[in-house]
């Protein structure tokens, strides 16, 4: 018995150690955010009908939620598109070089990025679906001046009955006992990761004006 309470309290030490190892990363002062558009993972089709496109699903959500808020101003999507379409950022590789190309012309401070790894629309309707919709993303923070990927989350989820998964009913409850749309399961996913994402931010208020 001795030996196994040993054995437990050295294991407890070395995950105390491994926790205490990393000390916490200040937030990122932010004037402005961005957006880039996310990108479609190995196996999720991209569509030429934005509606029915996981990608742009995912960003238009990302958009409602910061148009809904107001500690951080943002970049419009039109002005990230603009930018997005010149031959600089064109010639960027790489999801990251990317988002430090599109902070950079805009003179944003951090950049939101992310990729869909799963998407299927909903089959039937609010109150009768045979399928229900399903979403799958991971988001991440990109710091424009350093380049690092500074925080990162993940939400994957499949709208199911009640009888079939009672441990994910807080859709259910969410969307009032209706059948969500994709956008609309995508739009919960982006909500729940929010506080988490805004925390590897902070806004940075401009100074007063000088008294004359």
């Amino acid at each position: 018995m001795r030996a196994r309470s040993a054995a437990l309290a050295l294991a407890f030490a070395a995950l105390s150690a491994c926790g205490t190892a990393q000390a916490p990363r200040p937030p990122v002062v932010t004037h402005l955010l961005a957006v880039l558009p996310l990108d479609h993972g190995p196996g999720v089709r991209p569509s030429a009908d934005r509606h029915d496109d996981g990608a742009a699903i995912v960003t238009a959500q990302l958009y409602r939620v910061l148009s809904q808020q107001t500690e951080f101003r943002f970049a419009p999507d039109l002005s990230v598109s603009d930018l997005l379409a010149t031959p600089e950022l064109r010639a960027a590789s790489g999801q990251v070089g990317r988002a430090v190309a599109l902070g950079k012309a805009l003179g944003a401070e951090a950049v939101i990025v992310g990729t869909v790894t799963a998407y299927a629309p909903r089959i039937g309707t609010a109150f009768g679906a045979s399928q229900g919709a399903s979403i799958g993303f991971t988001l991440g923070v990109v710091e424009v001046a350093s380049g690092e990927l500074v925080w990162e989350g993940e939400f994957a989820q499949t709208q199911e009955s009640l009888a079939t998964n009672f441990f994910d009913a807080w859709i259910l409850w969410s969307a009032g006992g209706r059948w969500l749309t994709a956008s609309e399961l995508a739009g919960l996913g982006v909500e729940r990761l929010w506080p988490s994402l805004t925390a590897a931010l902070i806004a940075d208020e401009p100074e007063p004006p000088s008294a004359q």
